[in-house]
């Protein structure tokens, strides 16, 4: 306040004025009350405040009447710094006025200097008399922005999972073909297949029932892969698949469920399990497939690891090169009927190699080029003998009940209870199973319940 007292009154006395043109380096200039000296260099305009008369009066080449009067726009050219050294003094500081006092504060190096953006041009030389008057405050560094953190990223939502009960879908009537109806069923549902020929290769990763209409009627030209379904059903089909593998399981994952009532013809493989597939083969027809010099009706392998037995029941397994080959796997083989596996080197009836066992029960195994190989037994209740099918030149596996031709495989199965033949009754009635596809209490599924091979009336 007092300065700007004592420079009011130097103003009236000394009411000098000047055009931009006529301004200097080293020029006392003023719009206002404030007192600013000019520094020009390379074209560039600096001004710095002088803070009081006491400092102003401690430079004695400066004059009150040296001062300056020009218009504030000329002012307003000029870029403000309060940058300074003092003589014989290497550090520099920057002046922070405040009224007739102020606080000066050290930069510390030149490369703070450089990264707090100043120009060396803008620096002032002063006395120390100006230098000792502002009040020394903490030493000047550059701003520390810490860089925002980078945003977590957003968790992928959830899939979600549709709500409902499960439900029947029918193929073709709600889509053309099984794989769309797969791709549209969640866990649970019931794809139920009218009869058609279907040729597509289907991928079965859910927990699903396939249920076709009859086998005869039902028939997929392509593949059936199975990866990760935990519960899954294949019923009541016929599948080929020229030069591949009708049925295919394999992968690290689990994979577990029931293949019945299905013919598997004229394919590679019939079924091909490696791996983590817990399968329940029963009640199937599997023949003729030798389509590459390794062709087989079952093959299993690599399951022992998993601590998992692939139950092969009730089948007739004829005419492929291999009936069932497995290797490093656990396999309980009963009731089966395996028969003419020949054509090829090592054509077997039942062949086991590695770790684990095949555990061989109540089958007959008849006319292959060798019944069993590898470790594969005989094992209790199996024989050897012709099974005496109704007409197999056109597969016809049905056991021949005629009184001269009568099957040895009917009523020669396991005698437990649990595997007797089912059989629709009017009473509570239980028969020894047959061997091969159309015995055990499976094999209904061939035909309606109704069909009349089936009923036994009592009265």
């Amino acid at each position: 306040m007092k300065f700007i007292l004592i420079i009011g009154l130097i103003l009236l006395i000394f009411p000098f004025s000047a055009q931009a043109e006529d301004i200097i380096d080293g020029d006392l200039i003023r719009a206002d009350l404030d007192v600013y000296i000019v520094k020009l260099i390379d074209g560039k305009k600096f001004k710095r405040l002088i803070l009081n008369p006491e400092i102003f009066n401690q430079y004695g080449h400066l004059t009150w009447d040296m001062i300056k009067n020009i218009d504030q726009s000329v002012v307003d050219q000029y870029s403000i710094t309060d940058l300074v050294r003092a003589v014989d003094d290497d550090k520099i500081y920057k002046l922070y006025p405040n009224g007739d006092i102020g606080e000066k504060r050290w930069i510390t190096t030149a490369d703070v200097f450089l990264d707090l953006g100043y120009d060396w041009d803008a620096v002032y030389d002063i006395n120390s008399f100006e230098r000792d008057f502002y009040i020394l405050g903490e030493n000047l560094v550059p701003d520390v922005v810490e860089p925002e953190p980078e945003p977590e990223p957003e968790p992928e939502p959830e899939p979600e999972i549709p709500v409902r009960d499960p439900i029947t879908i029918n193929v073709p009537g709600d889509y053309l073909t099984i794989q769309a109806a797969i791709d549209a069923a969640i866990n649970g549902d019931t794809i139920s297949i009218n009869g058609a020929t279907y040729i597509e290769n289907i991928v079965l990763n859910k927990n699903l029932s396939l249920i076709g209409a009859y086998a005869v009627s039902v028939i997929l030209n392509g593949q059936i892969n199975i990866e990760d379904a935990e519960e899954f059903l294949i019923q009541r089909f016929t599948i080929k698949n020229d030069n591949g593998k009708a049925i295919y399981c394999s992968g690290s994952n689990l994979s577990k469920g029931t293949i019945k009532n299905v013919i598997l013809k004229d394919s590679d493989y019939g079924i091909y399990a490696d791996g983590n597939c817990d399968l329940s083969i029963l009640n199937n027809l599997i023949y003729n497939n030798k389509d590459s010099d390794n062709s087989a009706g079952i093959v299993i392998k690599n399951n022992y690891s998993y601590g998992i037995d692939t139950e092969i029941i009730n089948n007739t397994i004829d005419g492929n090169y291999t009936g069932i080959w497995s290797e490093n796997a656990d396999l309980i083989v009963m009731n089966n009927i395996i028969t003419s596996n020949l054509g090829k080197n090592n054509s077997i009836g039942i062949y086991h190699s590695g770790d684990g066992e095949s555990i061989n029960t109540y089958n007959d195994v008849w006319q292959n080029e060798i019944n069993y190989d590898g470790d594969a037994g005989v094992g209790n209740g199996s024989f050897v003998v012709n099974p005496n099918y109704i007409l197999i030149s056109q597969r016809n596996y049905k056991l021949n009940t005629g009184s001269s031709f009568l099957s040895p495989c009917i009523d020669k199965g396991n005698p437990i209870f649990i595997y007797n033949d089912k059989i629709i009754l009017s009473g509570n009635y239980n028969y020894r199973n047959d061997l091969g596809a159309y015995g055990g209490p499976e094999n209904v599924g061939w035909t309606p319940w109704f069909f009349t091979e089936y009923l036994v009336f009592l009265f």
